[in-house]
């Protein structure tokens, strides 16, 4: 259950910490409160996207957030992150990272599979100053014992950009999840998982964020490694 959790909401790599303590927390431009619920921006959304992430949010099977960062870094550079997760991997490679594989399978769509028969896409539905939405749809093999399963999920990555005290450009970010799946043997293990399927999804969230947060704090301290990291493979 753990791996179907982590497999909806794309956690995809098992990531060495560059920079995960480099920033110190500071007052961003407007402070994020993990203590809300998930909020799904409905009035901004598109009647396409709506109808996708209606599917996730419908019946829920687990919703969970994220830790909020806050992290050192070029705003740009990871914004540029967020939509090319594929060149992302790429550089985590160079880096030393094992990473599965991201393919970029059309315009804002990417997708993974793996020896298990796992196969999940995922897209932006929604993208706007300081938010990202994406639904992803699939299936996935939680554990041996279990067949392959549905899942669909949506992501809402919310950020703001700040200052630090020295004048340093910043940025804090947390994420949501929405986890829903028609397998009634995957909805019977979440149940008798109880309290502890959020805190897988938090775990898988705080994965998620650490992708993207500790690469482009990384970036932000060393950008003569830009060109080299983040080149095309032959």
């Amino acid at each position: 259950m753990k791996r179907l959790i982590a497999d909806s909401v794309c956690v995809l790599c098992c990531l060495h910490a560059v920079c995960a303590n480099a920033a110190n927390p500071t007052t961003p431009a407007k402070k994020l409160d993990p203590a809300q619920p998930v909020a799904i921006p409905w009035n901004d959304l598109s009647a396409r996207a709506a109808s996708l992430a209606k599917q996730a949010a419908d019946r829920p099977t687990v919703q969970a957030r994220g830790p909020v960062d806050t992290f050192t870094c070029t705003p740009e550079q990871y914004c540029w992150l967020l939509d090319n997760p594929d060149r992302a991997v790429t550089a985590w490679r160079r880096l030393g990272a094992k990473c599965v594989s991201i393919q970029r399978r059309g315009p804002g769509i990417f997708g993974y599979t793996d020896e298990a028969g796992s196969d999940v896409s995922w897209e932006v539905i929604h993208q706007a100053p300081g938010v990202r939405i994406w639904f992803a749809e699939g299936k996935v093999k939680p554990s041996p014992v279990l067949p392959l399963v549905p899942v669909k999920a949506l992501v809402v990555l919310r950020f703001v950009e700040g200052k630090t005290p020295e004048g340093s450009t910043m940025v804090q970010h947390h994420a949501e999840v929405v986890i829903h799946t028609d397998s009634k043997a995957a909805t019977a293990v979440t149940k008798m998982m109880g309290q502890s399927a959020p805190k897988l999804a938090e775990q898988g969230l705080g994965q998620l964020q650490l992708f993207f947060s500790a690469l482009s704090c990384y970036v932000g301290r060393h950008p003569d490694r830009v060109d080299m990291l983040f080149r095309p493979e032959k």
